[in-house]
């Protein structure tokens, strides 16, 4: 029966929120299945799957040193330079790597805040 599935690694029957709703009424398939399966696996214990939280998407995804170094050099080459002495502007002032990273990105982003459209917009177009 959907909604319901037995993982023995954990020791747990997994239940979905409606599958749960429905076994709490005595008497209905889903409490049927239930006891049944607590007979069968009485050190079980029963919990609903968690649904994952609609979170933010991260629009900024693979945005790494690599991809804005290639960035620069392909849509704007003059740039590159100041890009490698603003790194090395906050390395020679010895901040941690992750803080270079998000000042770096920050930076790229003030200055890119289009990138994925203009590589978009750059992409050779379909001859007429």
């Amino acid at each position: 029966m959907q909604g319901m599935t037995i993982n023995h690694a954990t020791n747990t029957i997994i239940v979905t929120k409606a599958f749960n709703e429905a076994a709490s009424e005595y008497g209905t398939p889903e409490y049927m299945e239930l006891n049944a399966v607590k007979k069968d696996n009485p050190q079980m214990r029963v919990v609903l799957r968690s649904t994952k939280a609609a979170g933010r998407t991260n629009d900024n995804k693979g945005l790494t040193y690599n991809y804005m170094r290639k960035f620069i050099s392909v849509m704007d080459c003059e740039n590159l330079i100041t890009f490698d002495k603003t790194i090395l502007h906050y390395e020679s002032y010895g901040y941690e790597s992750g803080t270079i990273y998000k000042y770096m990105k920050e930076w790229f982003l003030e200055n890119y805040p289009n990138h994925k459209e203009m590589i978009a917009a750059a992409a050779p177009k379909r001859a007429a």
